[in-house]
């Protein structure tokens, strides 16, 4: 696994007031990339991501596990961050993470359980970031 890095703790306050972002994979047909607006969890060290096995961005990943994601500030579309690296996937067969994932962007409401398919897998996504970028666009001048 490529050597992974922190991300720096001034993009720390971003994340934690944020639950949605840009999770961009390289598509297993034909590598191309393939973008997905998704929920996320930061729990002040890893970034998660729920999702099920039969969606595209796993079997994406399944196959390639480069990743890129990004945060734009609910604010300030001039702040954000972007986070290149690699993503590893397991299972959440009881759903306890999906649960907690849902719930944080939610206001603390329960997912419906009909909200999966019957027999429907999720996993976790962990993103391992390698490169973390947050420039201050314009100088920072329109924040």
């Amino acid at each position: 696994m490529p050597d992974t890095i922190t991300i720096p703790e001034h993009n720390h306050a971003l994340l934690e007031e944020s639950f949605f972002g840009v999770l961009t994979t390289i598509r297993a047909k034909d590598g191309l990339l393939s973008s997905n607006p998704v929920g996320f969890v930061w729990d002040g060290q890893q970034i998660r991501i729920s999702t099920l096995k039969s969606r595209l961005k796993y079997r994406n990943l399944a196959a390639d596990n480069r990743v890129a994601f990004c945060v734009v500030s609910r604010t300030n579309v001039m702040d954000y961050v972007e986070i290149r690296g690699h993503a590893s996937l397991q299972d959440d067969d009881d759903r306890s993470f999906f649960r907690r994932q849902f719930m944080a962007g939610s206001n603390g409401a329960e997912p419906p359980e009909d909200l999966d398919a019957p027999g429907a897998a999720r996993v976790v996504i962990t993103i391992h970031p390698q490169q973390v970028s947050s420039p201050k666009l314009y100088g920072g001048r329109f924040g």
